[in-house]
């Protein structure tokens, strides 16, 4: 003897008529879920924006104060134009020895001008542009962006400034 339990009949019985059956068929679509709620973000501080802006002023202002004595350095390099021959080479005896302290002066000044706003200006660019994206000083960040990336030209203007003073009185 076997205990197998009966079919399961269906809870509504079938339509008798195709109208019967259309309106059965489907249902409505459920009620759309509402959006959730954005989390309201607070503007926070403008200081993440303003250390930018203020990172890549200190890169211009220093890059461009170094710049200028290196350039006035290099242009002082004039005075030792007779030592150089016909060929463009440099006759070491004719040299004396201040001219290699000067020609290390202008070197270090300037390489140091260079480093200094390149490391000043790519803070200020990328915290500017972290400030520009969290919106927390979005202005003093787009204002950083801005200095960092034209810094560099700033900085190499002031250099052949320099250079042009340094040189003016040795120019004949």
């Amino acid at each position: 003897m076997t205990s197998t339990p009966p079919p399961p009949e269906p809870h509504n019985p079938p339509p008798a008529t195709r109208a019967e059956a259309a309106q059965n068929g489907y249902a409505a679509p459920p009620a759309a879920y509402a959006a959730p709620a954005s989390p309201t973000r607070s503007q926070g501080s403008n200081r993440l924006g303003l250390i930018a802006f203020v990172a890549s002023l200190l890169a211009v202002v220093i890059g461009s104060i170094l710049a200028f004595f290196g350039g006035v350095q290099s242009g002082s390099l004039a005075q030792f134009a007779g030592a150089i021959d016909s060929n463009g080479n440099v006759e070491s005896g004719a040299l004396p020895a201040s001219a290699n302290q000067i020609a290390l002066a202008a070197g270090a000044l300037s390489v140091a001008a260079f480093l200094v706003w390149g490391a000043f200006a790519l803070w200020g660019l990328i915290q500017g542009i972290i400030a520009g994206v969290k919106n927390r000083g979005r202005g003093w960040g787009i204002a950083a962006i801005v200095l960092s990336v034209v810094g560099g030209g700033i900085v190499f203007v002031f250099f052949v400034v320099g250079a042009g003073i340094g040189a003016a009185p040795y120019a004949s």
